[in-house]
């Protein structure tokens, strides 16, 4: 049983024009990424006919090509080449099979919906000598990389490398919180540098996920768990097709390594289950009775309501606690963009499994969770499984309470702090799902949750997302610390919750936003005024500058036009890499992955006007905020308060951007006109994001996407820009 590609498609290839050729695209995206042998494999060449490539294009040579890249960098160079390789070349720059390639595609945060949920079938790569004309069109790109590197600093800090700021952060002296008890019983965060992927399997990539630096700092924060992906057929024997195992001993021997390393901070290790997942229709072929739900993209689930089923889940969880003691809990999500039981994807009207559809969704819901906690409790009866509520609302009807009442008394109940919070933004009535700072928490919704859960016997944890969310995930955090601030004193004055999570796969990083967190975590009786607030936070600093700087990027940060989707699909993520397309490209956003030119996506339930109205009135504001921080800053050596300022330059730059590029698509497609002077100012502000992605290996940075971009991104937005000024000037 294999798991499927996605399927290739015969769709536009996506305009390269700014590169003579697709070859020299695929050696500039690629460099020093990827060995030059492996590259010129790939095109039918020899390493030094690369070599001579990127040589021509103004790149370093020889190359200092970075290993990281193919075991921490996979996604970036996957999601690069996209539009320019084949799966067979793909899966051979990674050095991996196609079956390998595949799985990453689906298990690794479902990447394939990142990427659209298909492939564009592309011509194949093949090395052919230049042209005299593709030569001299060349000798402009080289000018322009050129310049660009006059203008970088000389030694770049490698990519990867966040070593030295998780020590700073650890040696940095604890806020004064006494001896009084601490409000929530669990604070629990994502490793900032956690590889999604098959971590289990290698102690080297378990302590590159899990570095002792990182987990001082969260110590030192008051952080008290971390949690991370898992699949529950890669850690135990699975009984229905045993091959897919293959490695669980080796996976459990490294789960007991972790759990043993992070107990030394103090840290309990959760795993996040998506279970049961879906399989392929091929693989009920030998198993018919378990099929379930059967959903749109060739995979069924597997029915919980089965017996065979039910062994499985209670019967893996009660095993892999034995074999992994210490085990901190489970994080589950049971209606995910992840298929797992039957009514993860459907309602009970859309429902096709013949067994599932007799029963209340809230049954099987409840059920997948009863299971999961079953097994675990047989071997420890304090394990912890925290069922968080997400799309629990959004089934026909609201299934939150029901689910709850049928939860077993161990289990905890999470909800979403700012879930169903509604906002009028223009006009505009919008609501939040998840990821948002800009509308604040917590919400009606949210207290019912936790209150329900209280009143039928189960502990309520707040999902947060404090450092940063999907309306901007590509620095360490968000400074819009006044909405911040008093999102977690409404949780504090109105919640009553017994333990938080501070954060998806994004915002893990141990910024001084975890810092503000820890000045709540005290239950002495008070909350700390804004002006107190960041005078702990920054001992150094004026407090009162501070606190104007944060009001008036809190301010800013208000104008945000969210909606789920805006937040998903817009181009906020890459920043200036985004490229700027002289035509049409046809593509729709991505989730998180690719926003292309779609402006229609990005704006989602907002009118164009008013979303480029609320981008600018954001734009505007985060950088006058981002300047009156700079001057609290002036003078002081807080390193951690530089970092900010530095943070908050790059946001600066990534908002402008937004607006940049929402006016050059309307102005192409409403006039008719390239406007060469939005390209001048984004090439301004590609450059200015290079030099800060050069002195902070955070900028760009996502743990479940890896880079969004890195410098030959920019440097490629360089040259996109360049040859638009050049041939519509």
């Amino acid at each position: 049983m294999k798991h499927e590609l996605p399927k290739l498609q015969n769709t536009p290839v996506i305009p390269i024009d700014h590169f003579p050729t697709r070859m020299q695209c695929f050696v500039f995206r690629n460099w020093e990424m990827i060995e030059p042998r492996v590259l010129g494999d790939v095109l039918g060449c020899d390493a030094d006919t690369v070599i001579s490539l990127a040589a021509e294009m103004g790149l370093p040579t020889p190359p200092d090509v970075d290993p990281a890249w193919l075991t921490k960098g996979y996604i970036t160079i996957i999601r690069a080449n996209w539009h320019l390789c084949s799966y067979a070349q793909i899966a051979f720059m990674l050095g991996i099979s196609e079956e390998q390639l595949a799985y990453i595609l689906r298990e690794d945060d479902f990447l394939s919906v990142k990427l659209g949920n298909f492939k564009p079938e592309v011509p194949p790569l093949v090395y052919a000598p230049l042209t005299e004309e593709e030569h001299a069109k060349t000798r402009a790109i080289r000018q322009v990389v050129s310049a660009a590197f006059e203008e970088m600093p000389h030694h770049p800090q490698k990519p990867f490398d966040f070593r030295p700021f998780f020590a700073s952060v650890g040696q940095y002296p604890a806020l004064r919180t006494g001896d009084a008890p601490k409000r929530f019983d669990q604070r629990i965060v994502y490793s900032y540098c956690a590889l999604y992927g098959d971590t289990f399997s290698d102690r080297a990539l378990i302590d590159e996920s899990f570095p002792d630096e990182l987990l001082s700092a969260y110590q030192s924060l008051g952080v008290t768990g971390v949690w991370t992906q898992a699949v529950l057929y890669t850690l135990t024997p699975y009984p229905f097709a045993p091959a897919l195992s293959e490695g669980w001993k080796r996976r459990q021997e490294g789960m007991r390594y972790l759990v043993a390393k992070l107990a030394e901070y103090d840290l309990k290790l959760f795993l996040y289950m998506n279970e049961p997942r879906a399989m392929p229709l091929s693989f009920f072929d030998a198993y018919p009775h378990l099929k379930g739900h059967v959903g749109r993209d060739g995979y069924a689930s597997l029915c919980v309501s089965t017996p065979e089923v039910q062994d499985y889940l209670r019967g893996a969880s009660r095993d892999l606690n034995a074999a992994v003691p210490g085990l901190g809990g489970y994080l589950t999500i049971t209606a995910s963009e992840n298929q797992t039981n039957c009514y993860s994807h459907a309602n009970k009207a859309t429902c096709t499994c013949p067994r599932c559809r007799e029963k209340d969704p809230s049954d099987i819901i409840a059920l997948t969770n009863r299971l999961l906690y079953e097994g675990a409790a047989e071997v420890n009866p304090d394990f912890r499984v925290l069922a968080w509520s997400w799309a629990w609302k959004d089934r026909e009807p609201d299934m939150t309470h029901h689910v709850i009442e049928k939860l077993p008394a161990g289990v905890a109940v999470m909800g979403v702090s700012e879930e169903a919070v509604k906002k009028n933004i223009s006009g505009t009535e919008t609501f939040v799902i998840d990821y948002s700072i800009s509308v604040e928490g917590p919400g009606e919704y949210a207290l019912d949750t936790w209150r329900h859960a209280h009143e039928n016997g189960h502990d309520a944890y707040a999902k947060l997302q404090l450092g940063v969310t999907w309306e901007i995930s590509t620095v360490p955090c968000v400074p819009a610390y006044e909405k911040i601030r008093r999102h977690l004193s409404g949780i504090i004055e109105q919640g009553g919750v017994d333990g938080i999570m501070l954060g998806w796969t994004l915002g893990g990083f141990p910024s001084p936003t975890l810092r503000l967190a820890q000045a709540f975590y005290a239950d002495n009786g008070t909350i700390p005024d804004a002006k107190t607030l960041y005078g702990m936070m920054f001992p150094t600093a004026d407090a009162d500058a501070l606190t104007d700087a944060f009001v008036k990027l809190s301010d800013a940060y208000d104008a945000y036009p969210f909606y789920i989707s805006t937040a998903y699909v817009g181009p906020q993520q890459v920043g200036s890499s985004n490229l700027l397309y002289p035509k049409k490209t046809g593509y729709t956003a991505t989730m998180t992955g690719m926003p292309y030119d779609d402006i229609t996506g990005w704006r989602s339930i907002f009118p164009q006007d008013v979303y480029v109205s609320q981008i600018k009135q954001l734009s505007d504001g985060w950088h006058e905020g981002t300047l009156l921080l700079e001057r609290a800053a002036r003078g002081c050596d807080d390193v951690h308060l530089t970092a900010l300022v530095r943070w908050s330059h790059a946001i600066d730059c990534h908002f402008r951007s937004i607006y940049n590029q929402c006016m050059f698509v309307i102005r192409r497609d409403e006039d008719g006109v390239i406007d060469t002077a939005v390209a001048a100012e984004e090439a301004m502000l590609a450059a200015k994001l290079l030099t800060i992605s050069c002195e902070d290996p955070m900028i760009g940075y996502e743990s479940s996407n890896h880079y969004f971009y890195h410098r030959n991104h920019l440097l490629e937005k360089l040259v996109n820009c360049d040859y638009l000024m050049r041939m519509y000037q």
